[in-house]
């Protein structure tokens, strides 16, 4: 029997999931399940807290991106392992780590004790599990979550389209909005250009190849290899923004664009050139504003649980998960 604290985000905007507090205690009768459904940022941090001075085994995040991430904030280091059930809008780490799908499977992956250390990003102390960067991600990021507290319509719109409100709402700023240059000063050992100077409208870092669901905006990037991947568009008008983000919307990578540049590192500092404010969003929240971000990797210092291409975990077999009937 192993002791497993719930935190259940009742609020995640694509909550259509079916993990109820009944179908996690028949998946997982034979433990100690601790239920946690918070109501403010502060008491969850409060609580899982506690749960890792309490040498608490497990933790199972049910929500979305910005669940799991306030969760792992506090993990870094310990030996709690993190479990993330989905029940957001894009469901990023989860998408990225296997368990993006029913409770019947993750409780497979479970028993049969299926885990895996994975990088995080630290950018200026704190720590990125997913996907983040500055400019019109940023703006997205930043719509999607105040149309999300202010309408009930959008709420609605978010739990039936989910990853793809993402994607709507991004089209439509692209082509309404006033279009933003960001001046930045780009240090790192592996920035491939001498001037280190960059004009962008987005500068992306990537914990792993896939953003918003399904934008393959770093195909080759791993969150075990103690790097990350950094991708700036230098594009200096809409229109050749526009052509880039369409064949990122639909579904490709624009191999041979001459104003896309990519680096894999470990380490990166951006600092602010015009004097503006370095908006940063991370784990599809906008984070505080900055003019400097010191962005580095924490390798192989968060332990979750994982579906890999076979599972070969140290418990039970796939075929052998007792389940309360």
């Amino acid at each position: 029997m192993r002791s497993i604290s719930v935190y259940l985000n009742p609020k995640a905007s694509g909550a259509n999931h079916n993990f109820t507090i009944e179908e996690l205690r028949k998946y997982f009768f034979r433990h100690e399940l601790m239920i946690n459904m918070p109501e403010t940022l502060e008491e969850m941090v409060a609580q899982v807290k506690r749960d890792r001075e309490n040498k608490v085994e497990c933790i199972f995040s049910i929500g979305g991106d910005g669940t799991c991430h306030t969760i792992a904030q506090h993990l870094i280091g310990s030996q709690t392992k993190l479990m993330v059930l989905p029940g957001g809008t894009a469901n990023d780490f989860a998408d990225e780590i296997g368990t993006n799908g029913a409770l019947k499977k993750l409780a497979h992956i479970f028993h049969a004790q299926s885990t895996k250390k994975v990088d995080m990003i630290n950018v200026n102390g704190k720590y990125l599990m997913s996907n983040g960067g500055i400019g019109i991600a940023q703006e997205v990021a930043n719509l999607v979550n105040q149309y999300r507290k202010d309408s009930e319509l959008f709420q609605g719109f978010l739990k039936a389209s989910g990853k793809h409100a993402y994607q709507a709402v991004f089209a439509k700023h692209l082509l309404s909005a006033r279009f933003k240059l960001h001046e930045v000063y780009m240090e790192s050992p592996d920035f491939p250009l001498l001037d280190k100077k960059v004009m962008s409208p987005l500068i992306l870092i990537n914990n792993q190849p896939k953003l918003a669901g399904s934008l393959h905006v770093a195909p080759d990037t791993c969150n075990t290899d103690g790097k990350f991947n950094v991708t700036v568009f230098t594009h200096t008008n809409r229109f050749d923004f526009l052509k880039t983000a369409m064949v990122f919307l639909t579904g490709g990578h624009p191999e041979n664009d001459k104003k896309l540049i990519r680096f894999e590192t470990d380490n990166l500092k951006m600092i602010s050139v015009s004097g503006s404010y370095l908006n940063f969003f991370g784990d599809g929240e906008t984070w505080d504003p900055s003019m400097e971000l010191n962005i580095s990797v924490i390798p192989q210092c968060l332990e979750v649980y994982s579906h890999g291409d076979e599972i070969h975990g140290k418990g039970y077999s796939l075929d052998e998960i007792p389940l309360l009937t």
